[in-house]
């Protein structure tokens, strides 16, 4: 067994200690992870946002519009026993630098899946031409489609729940030094009815 000086010597370690501000950013972003459930402390609900409201994440602003649920991907066309959710919303990149459309919105734009875990979307498309989101630039407006492929089975609701993760930069966020916008706890909640568009052959 490892003696005390010993362990005094790990601690100071570099190494060690790298490790160990790996494992309590893992073990922070666990359990944020939970943060879309209900209460069960004295923390206050979280803000609750409707079609048309603008909330702000730190690194984005978000600004959702209408969701649905069709049985193909926007710009495609229907394909046999495939389901799809959809979030329509309007996306404002408040660093100062770009980031891949995959980066923080995948990451930070959930759906509240049925036993209130987060759920990451599939694919960020551009809604205007239903690319593939290539990079949000700094203060410019980008409209994006986020698509769910859903499970077969799945039943969704009339309105559904979605979360927003709060993002705070560090200037020390990295091993290195380097210093870059770090997850933090759920931000915000939207909740959209979800349309019903099963029966259009092609996407709106």
């Amino acid at each position: 067994m490892a003696n005390q000086d010993e362990l005094i010597g790990a601690a100071r370690n570099p190494w060690w200690q790298a490790a160990a501000a790996v494992a309590a950013i893992a073990l922070v972003a666990t359990l944020a992870l939970g943060g879309f459930k209900p209460a069960q402390s004295k923390a206050k609900p979280l803000p609750q946002y409707a079609a048309g409201q603008r909330a702000q994440s730190g690194a984005m602003a978000v600004t959702p519009l209408r969701a649905w649920v069709a049985r193909y991907r926007p710009g495609g066309r229907i394909e046999p026993n495939q389901l799809y959710l959809v979030l329509q919303a309007d996306i404002e990149n408040r660093t100062g630098r770009s980031f891949g459309g995959h980066l923080y919105l995948l990451q930070d734009l959930i759906l509240v899946g049925p036993k209130l875990e987060a759920v990451k979307a599939d694919l960020p498309l551009a809604a205007d031409d239903h690319m593939v989101l290539g990079d949000l630039h700094p203060r410019l407006k980008q409209r994006v489609d986020l698509v769910w492929k859903l499970p077969p089975g799945y039943v969704y609701a009339p309105a559904q729940a979605f979360g927003l993760f709060g993002r705070e930069y560090k200037a020390k966020a990295y091993l290195n030094d380097a210093g870059g916008w770090m997850q933090d706890k759920p931000k915000a909640k939207f909740v959209l009815p979800v349309q019903d568009l099963r029966d259009r052959l092609v996407a709106p």
